[in-house]
């Protein structure tokens, strides 16, 4: 596998610095899993800002900060949500993902359109941006769209182009709120992305905007 599409430098010290929205983040890392160069420049990075952070000099406290935390401890813990996602059946979506979302209970297969699927990946620390699998089958074209947000997409397996170039397996693709595409499937293989969508797709077609609110993307 070669990967030619990589996280930009800015994206990968924001990562690094935890900075990133957690599904970005997921988005990120599944991408470092497949690519050794990057996760090697991650490696680096948080290493740098260790370094950086230890020679801060220290600040001062709140005196009251440990009482605070103390009394905290004795506050009734709220119901777990994860206890109500344990008991839900994650359905097999039939591809191997990657060890960083491999354990995400997701929403199984749902129609999007003609040979194209998406499922929704549990991320509930994450209420601002939603984390997807999209499948989308050889020969489809998606709808043209934009964005409201950043959008972060992995390739994981199969291929596809657009206005910016041709992605393969292990290839990340940025868009912004001011760009728009037409992602297209190339080859003979299906093509599963992992994306992180902050706000909304904003289909340019008649029809992908009256799809759009059924799919909540």
């Amino acid at each position: 596998m070669t990967v030619k599409h990589h996280p930009t430098p800015e994206l990968l010290a924001r990562f690094a610095a935890g900075s990133l929205s957690p599904a970005a983040a997921l988005v990120v890392e599944s991408h470092l899993s497949m690519c050794d160069t990057c996760e090697g420049e991650a490696r680096d990075m948080t290493a740098l800002g260790g370094v950086l952070l230890e020679r801060l000099a220290p600040a001062d406290l709140d005196a009251r900060l440990f009482e605070r935390t103390l009394a905290r401890l004795d506050e009734p813990r709220p119901a777990s949500a994860s206890a109500g996602r344990a008991r839900r059946t994650t359905p097999d979506l039939g591809i191997d993902l990657p060890a960083p979302i491999a354990g995400r209970v997701n929403s199984g297969w749902r129609w999007m359109g003609p040979g194209m699927a998406f499922t929704r990946l549990d991320v509930p620390e994450d209420e601002r941006t939603s984390l997807v699998l999209l499948r989308i089958a050889a020969g489809r074209r998606m709808p043209t769209h934009g964005h409201s947000g950043a959008e972060l997409t992995l390739v994981l397996q199969g291929a596809f182009t657009d206005e910016h170039g041709r992605f393969a397996k292990g290839d990340l693709a940025e868009e912004d709120g001011d760009s728009h595409h037409t992602p297209v499937v190339i080859g003979t293989e299906t093509c599963v992305c992992l994306a992180a969508i902050e706000g909304r797709l904003r289909p340019h077609s008649l029809i992908g905007r009256l799809v759009s609110p059924f799919i909540g993307l």
